[in-house]
């Protein structure tokens, strides 16, 4: 990681190495970051401060490259402390921009997580049986306002065994602690329980251009069972996880622990925005690349 400050290093590792929490969590994270790196430099230079960023930001980027929200989130962070470069001499003044421009985002992400999960708990109906997999604080959300609206339900979770975890017992935690009815199931199991659901409803790291999604391992397992019988598949997903700049390929799916869900087998994606089919994201996409 060439000069980067050792803190900011430690940091970095940090959110590499963190399998628990969901893209959006890291995203925030990861904007923080890049605000620490440049409260952390010692430098009176305002051009190599913005390379000593730009530099942090590329570390940060390759630390989870599954998740596109965090490309997007440091890409707008990068372009408005760029410009308020421009209006600034004295490092420190920029530093206090940039810590606002960080403090902006992080409550940008922090809105758009909690309406799409608003949306996403409207779906869910009275007497619903919801299967999920992996750990979605976003997919969380949405059953948990689902559950204070007075909507009777009850999710089947599978285990989501990957990287030496069982990412479906964090979920099912934390559904508990809100009095929702949750089951476990083995992952193997997802075939045989699917025709006992009603809703697949999953979350997502990225979103790529024609659709498709990636998303924890067993997603795949979960939205193929979920076609075969007739059942419908979300995703619920602020659009910060769309791959707006075409940052991300198919290959990129290939991280162990991820899997690469094609958009026939997803019926809408959920976001702050509303429901949109996914035969409509690339041209979404395309809409907001000049943006």
């Amino acid at each position: 990681m060439g000069k980067l400050n050792p803190t900011v290093v430690d940091k970095i590792d940090e959110l590499r190495n963190d399998h628990i929490h969901g893209a959006g969590w890291l995203s925030r994270q990861a904007i923080s970051i890049l605000n620490l790196a440049l409260s952390q430099s010692h430098t009176a230079n305002m051009a190599t401060l913005l390379d000593e960023i730009t530099a942090t930001a590329s570390e940060v980027s390759k630390a989870k490259p599954t998740m596109i929200s965090i490309a997007n989130y440091i890409d707008q962070f990068l372009k408005e402390v760029t410009l308020a470069a421009e209006s600034v001499k004295n490092v420190e003044t920029f530093k206090l921009l940039a810590a606002n421009v960080a403090r902006e985002l992080i409550k940008l992400s922090e809105d758009a997580a909690n309406l799409a999960s608003t949306y996403g708990g409207r779906i869910i109906s009275n007497l619903d049986t919801v299967i999920t997999c992996s750990y979605s604080s976003t997919v969380c959300t949405a059953l948990e306002l689902a559950r204070q609206d007075k909507t009777r339900f009850r999710v089947l979770v599978a285990e989501s065994k990957a990287n030496e975890e069982a990412f479906g017992r964090f979920t099912a935690k934390q559904l508990k602690e809100h009095r929702i009815l949750v089951e476990v199931i083995p992952d193997r199991s997802i075939d045989k329980r699917m025709s006992g659901a009603d809703k697949a409803i999953v979350g997502a790291d990225s979103i790529l251009a024609d659709g498709s999604l990636i998303n924890g391992t067993p997603t795949l397992a979960l939205a193929q069972a979920a076609k075969k019988a007739d059942i419908p598949f979300f995703a619920i997903c602020e659009t910060a996880k769309f791959d707006i700049h075409g940052y991300m390929n198919k290959a990129t799916a290939s991280e162990a622990g991820f899997d690469l869900v094609p958009p026939e087998l997803i019926t809408a994606i959920i976001m702050e925005k509303g429901i949109m089919q996914t035969h409509l994201i690339a041209a979404y996409i395309e809409e907001n690349k000049a943006t």
